[in-house]
């Protein structure tokens, strides 16, 4: 089996460089690749794209916006996947009237705000904010601002043009029915602690499929590489193993 990790909105692929490692400790694979959110596509675009780099006989694994478009594509192209993982991933990331377990228009606002600034001092902040907010209240949340401040950085994210449209398509991306009529194995892993992806996304999942593989992971937070990837590898882990 192949694994393909579909990265979050705005980060450089080296911060898996160590649930990667875990990943091979635990696991047996044929390959295992990182696609960054690093283009300017829209979704079905994006599906096109993942189509001409991912091999039959994969289990595609997703990050928060990467987990959207991991369940898009699987939606899509089932035929290709043994199963779709998603770590941290709300099915619809902005609140609506229907969907109020997500983040409030007004907070959403001020990420666009700051990425589509020239100041580089705004920029600054959109890190500075994303960092904290990816982290806090994790099971070492100092320890993985530190680490994730030594990959993420204005030198190391995307273009603005990259930012401001992953921003849109994070907006406007809604997978609640693609998780409903999903063809494959599906696994949702969510974090306790997470300040991006309210708890109760869980519950909400559940009643959009209840066949759906889900777990709440106690202590961690919206960031699964530092601190909670060992959690999360053994979890990625067992479902794999459950898949052949």
């Amino acid at each position: 089996m192949n694994i393909v990790i579909l990265n979050g909105w705005a980060m450089p692929f080296g911060i898996w460089a160590h649930f990667c490692d875990l990943l091979k400790s635990n696991i047996t694979y044929k390959s295992c690749s990182v696609i960054d959110i690093d283009r300017c596509l829209g979704v079905d675009q994006w599906s096109q794209y993942l189509d001409d780099l991912i091999q039959p006989d994969t289990l595609i694994v997703g990050w928060s916006l990467g987990g959207m478009l991991a369940i898009d594509y699987a939606h899509q192209h089932p035929e290709k996947l043994r199963g779709v993982c998603t770590l941290q991933t709300n099915p619809k990331f902005v609140a609506t009237d229907d969907w109020p377990s997500a983040m409030t228009h007004e907070a959403f606002d001020g990420f666009k705000q700051l990425a589509g600034s020239e100041a580089k001092a705004d920029i600054n902040n959109l890190i500075k904010r994303f960092a904290f907010l990816t982290t806090a209240q994790g099971l070492d949340g100092i320890g993985d601002l530190r680490a994730l401040k030594t990959t993420f950085s204005v030198d190391a994210i995307p273009t603005q043009e990259i930012l401001c449209q992953s921003l849109e398509l994070l907006e406007q991306l809604d997978v609640r029915d693609q998780i409903s009529t999903l063809k494959v194995p599906q696994f949702h892993l969510l974090g306790e602690c997470d300040q991006l992806v309210p708890q109760s996304v869980f519950e909400q999942i559940k009643a959009l499929n209840s066949g759906a593989r889900i777990e709440l992971i106690e202590g961690v937070s919206h960031c699964p590489c530092y601190s909670a990837a060992e959690r999360i590898v053994t979890r990625v882990a067992k479902f794999m193993g459950d898949l052949n």
